[in-house]
């Protein structure tokens, strides 16, 4: 089972919107995961969409387990008729949580699910409901302006998906290929490969912070390291510049809300754009294939006991030469019109 996507997930919700007299929630079962049961629900009086995941047996659940905030809550619904003798655990999006932004993180939890289907109903539970606190740990850092190597990080991916946007994947397959927001292990996800961005804006050796070891070991092929080297000039462009450009392009696919939420996920918020000002342009751009001897952390060679691990890789004392983009893009089964 593949392919959740926010616009699914909102046809549920209006499918849910209009309750009969004196109902205090609606429900349509979404999937079957390996014993566990997935549900779109609305929270009424005030309609507020939900995500219900179901357990079998009933299980008492310590409320300090259940994490809030972050415009959304956790909520245990056992005493249910409609759950009778199951566990029921719904995200609940809270009335300042804006509905854009709470259907991609329920996509996002509906992925995390799915990925962990078939294991124990205790790691499934575990799994929830670590990614709902990663969500809402992100989600509160949000409010404040991205620090100056963040804003490095999202120009590249924002150049990266603007250049996508130039290829036979268009703007919707662009906007598709973009997990970055999502916490994806790589930046953008094409076809069965991958590509992982990394901007740096320091002069001297290009060094790379490769934030788990999944980042650059998995199971997706082609996989690529995209290094971007960028420079402060006057005839650069803004963070806030690229954002505006984007959201023109993605407005006219009729993208435009799904691309805000997205970006607003990612920590861009307008009201911080007087921060963004550095006028930045790519000055070099190479493209490392992830394969064969580069030297990376591999899981398979890894104690079982280490667990999670982030590394600086220095890209210019790789020995393997690197290739363009349109080497890269080709690789892909893409083809751009960038310059």
């Amino acid at each position: 089972m593949t392919g959740w996507t926010e616009e699914g997930l909102a046809r549920a919700w209006r499918a849910l919107a209009r309750p009969e007299a004196g109902e205090a929630w609606r429900f349509v079962r979404l999937a079957e995961m390996g014993g566990i049961s997935v549900e779109a629900g609305r929270r009424f009086p005030e309609g507020r969409e939900a995500l219900i995941v179901v357990f079998p047996g009933s299980r008492p659940l310590d409320p300090a387990r259940l994490p809030e905030g972050g415009g959304f809550d956790v909520a245990s619904l056992e005493d249910r008729a409609h759950f009778a003798g199951r566990t029921a655990v719904a995200l609940v999006r809270r009335a300042e949580g804006p509905a854009d932004i709470f259907a991609i993180i329920a996509v996002d939890i509906l992925r995390t699910l799915e990925a962990a289907a078939g294991a124990a109903w205790r790691d499934v539970m575990d799994a929830f409901l670590d990614r709902v606190r990663e969500w809402q740990d992100f989600m509160a850092r949000t409010r404040r302006p991205l620090s100056p190597d963040e804003q490095t990080g999202l120009f590249g991916e924002l150049w990266t998906l603007r250049l996508l946007t130039e290829t036979p994947l268009g703007a919707a397959g662009a906007l598709e290929a973009w997990r970055g927001p999502l916490r994806a292990a790589q930046d953008f996800h094409l076809g069965e490969g991958a590509l992982e961005v990394k901007s740096a804006l320091r002069t001297g050796a290009f060094l790379a912070r490769i934030s788990s070891v999944e980042q650059l070991d998995c199971a997706r092929a082609p996989l690529f390291l995209c290094a971007l080297r960028l420079a402060e000039t006057l005839q650069g462009a803004s963070l806030a510049d690229l954002a505006e450009e984007l959201r023109g392009r993605f407005a006219a696919a009729g993208l435009l809300r799904r691309f805000e939420a997205l970006l607003m996920t990612a920590g861009y918020l307008d009201e911080h754009a007087p921060f963004y000002g550095r006028l930045l342009e790519i000055r070099e751009a190479r493209a490392f294939p992830v394969e064969g001897d580069m030297p990376r952390l591999v899981r398979a060679a890894l104690p079982a006991a280490l667990r999670s691990a982030s590394y600086v890789l220095d890209l210019d004392a790789l020995e393997a030469p690197a290739l363009g983009l349109p080497q890269m893009l080709h690789a892909f089964g893409l083809d751009s019109h960038e310059p």
